[in-house]
């Protein structure tokens, strides 16, 4: 068989191959789309749980502590004190409710410090993924820049199929085969990549829905503190 027959059905199966790889690649890019757009999702819902839980159920929370430590000391200063004791003890609670109010808030700044400081570290790390999200888009410039100019060359005769020889055909199609044994293996770590993550995406989107259902849960019970403190309020007022 000539180099030229045995180029050919080298060719032939080479491209056999290819259209293996093909359909792995290609599938993977569609499966990816999918978990971009689950975790974009998930992104989205961690963004509105965030929002009811701290700018929302957070601050009734707190605005109910507020009202419940001036019914205390609107409670403690009612009482009639008839002896020193007594007025004694009445001031002495006031100043308990004002300590055990600083106490939670200053426990509840340093829980809000804990958290500010994991959002900070992972606004630093969207920063990274932000980078190489850039770097992966410039990647793509460069590549197509490359293929411009492959481009540019076939048309201006540089790389004529009138120069091919039977032995230069034959170093191109080992080229092909030595760099398609890489490909697929990257393409096969790939699909088994994207099935972790649209697992992980997943349990990520239960999570979420979890933690929406107690919010909705938490603030019922915020209303529900509300509604006796306004009955307390009513009583101190009658």
């Amino acid at each position: 068989m000539s180099q030229v027959e045995q180029n050919k059905e080298a060719i032939q199966a080479n491209r056999q191959k290819i259209n293996k790889i093909d359909t792995v690649v290609m599938n993977n890019k569609a499966s990816i789309y999918q978990s971009r757009s689950m975790i974009e999702e998930n992104r989205l819902m961690i963004l509105s749980n965030y929002a009811a839980a701290f700018m929302g159920n957070r601050q009734l929370a707190n605005h109910n502590t507020d009202e419940i430590f001036e019914n205390r000391k609107a409670i403690l200063e009612s009482f009639d004190a008839q002896s020193d004791v007594e007025a004694n003890y009445i001031q002495a609670s006031i100043n308990k409710a004002a300590l055990d109010f600083l106490a939670h808030r200053s426990a509840l700044n340093s829980a809000v410090l804990d958290i500010s400081e994991e959002m900070a570290e992972i606004n630093t790390q969207l920063i990274a993924i932000n980078k190489k999200i850039m770097d992966a888009n410039q990647g793509i410039v460069e590549f197509n820049d490359a293929n411009i100019e492959m481009n540019t060359s076939l048309l201006d005769g540089d790389l004529n199929p009138a120069q091919a020889t039977p032995e230069s055909n034959a170093e191109l199609i080992a080229a092909n085969s030595a760099a398609m044994e890489g490909l697929m293996a990257n393409a096969s770590n790939n699909a088994a990549r994207i099935g972790d993550i649209l697992e992980k995406s997943s349990e990520n989107a239960a999570g979420l829905m979890e933690n929406k259902a107690q919010i909705n849960e938490r603030r019922s019970s915020i209303m529900a503190n509300r509604d006796r403190i306004l009955a307390n309020r009513e009583r101190i007022s009658g």
